[in-house]
């Protein structure tokens, strides 16, 4: 393999060893062939990320219908759109072109993409009986697709919650995407009353207040952090990523490449047994992140519970 791709893959990582093996191994290196490409044109990163939602959204759509190649067709669009999302991140941090509007665009784009899959079901299931008996799923399907499409947002929150949390404890608070909702809210006061921007962080705030509600004891262990000069101890950041390593890897069941796979598979077999796809949302992902967010919890209570910054200038 060529060493100055991999190089470039390595050096363009939020963080190594907390990616899903097929994006490590595979998506990946894909996407740097076209972050490379982009760099050249000079395509800024949030481009990218619109045209990765342009490109799964119309994947999504084709879902919709009961057409092998159309099907095929939107398959190879979601992948190439998950590609994008993966290059629009490398393009960020090789040009050194962060901004916090790419990171809602991102997330903005991620939705879009997931909706108008949820939404190409329910067209999908429409006229399909509802298994075990002879009635048509109907209006029915959209009740269902909703409460999946409320439950895959929550588990979305807390993969990149916990993902962000371990990354700025490995780097000890410096440089991390960990947002909390008193900075964010400093951000709104300086912001014009009408004002594009603050509509945004506002948005933001919320979406970060929901993900530090699920997470009270990781709250704690960071306010902490906050009362001790917002520096981390080396001993604490040791102790807290050597379990949460362990953790994280298990965030990943919770992400793009097992839910897609899964979908996929479902839609290729035969009787419309992507009706599934919803209870393995709901009964499968979900508890896993209920255990996730247990894990994670008690390892913050665990960090607080100990006394780390006694000895802050011994460690410094």
């Amino acid at each position: 393999m060529d060493k100055s791709l991999t190089s470039n893959v390595k050096s363009a990582r939020k963080c190594e060893n907390i990616n899903d093996p097929l994006d490590t191994y595979c998506v990946d290196y894909v996407a740097m062939m076209f972050s490379k490409a982009f760099i050249k044109m000079h395509v800024i990163p949030n481009v990218i990320t619109v045209l990765s939602g342009i490109v799964g959204v119309a994947g999504g759509i084709l879902l919709a219908f009961n057409s092998l190649l159309l099907n095929i067709i939107g398959v190879l669009l979601i992948i190439l759109a998950a590609v994008f999302d993966a290059s629009d991140g490398q393009v960020a941090r090789l040009t050194k072109k962060y901004s916090n509007l790419g990171r809602t665009l991102d997330g903005f784009m991620d939705f879009l993409v997931y909706l108008s899959i949820y939404v190409a079901l329910c067209f999908r299931l429409f006229p399909v009986n509802i298994p075990f008996t002879e009635t048509a799923w109907g209006f029915w399907i959209i009740p269902v697709a909703a409460v999946a499409f409320y439950i895959f947002g929550g588990q979305s929150r807390t993969v990149d919650y916990f993902k962000n949390m371990h990354m700025y404890m490995i780097k000890k608070g410096n440089g991390s995407e960990l947002s909390r909702t008193g900075e964010i809210k400093k951000q709104i006061a300086a912001c014009k009353k009408f004002s594009f921007e603050r509509l945004r962080l506002s948005i933001y705030c919320s979406y970060t207040k929901t993900q530090e509600k699920e997470a009270p004891e990781t709250q704690k262990l960071l306010n902490l952090i906050e009362e001790n000069g917002k520096t981390v101890p080396p001993s604490l950041s040791e102790a807290y990523t050597a379990k949460s390593s362990k953790y994280v890897k298990f965030t990943n069941l919770l992400t793009f490449n097992l839910r897609t796979i899964v979908l996929f598979i479902l839609l290729f077999l035969p009787n419309h047994l992507e009706i599934l796809y919803f209870p393995f949302v709901v009964f499968v992902l979900e508890p896993i992140r209920i255990v996730l967010i247990c894990k994670f919890e008690k390892l913050a209570d665990n960090m607080v519970k100990q006394n780390y910054f006694s000895n802050t200038e011994t460690d410094k």
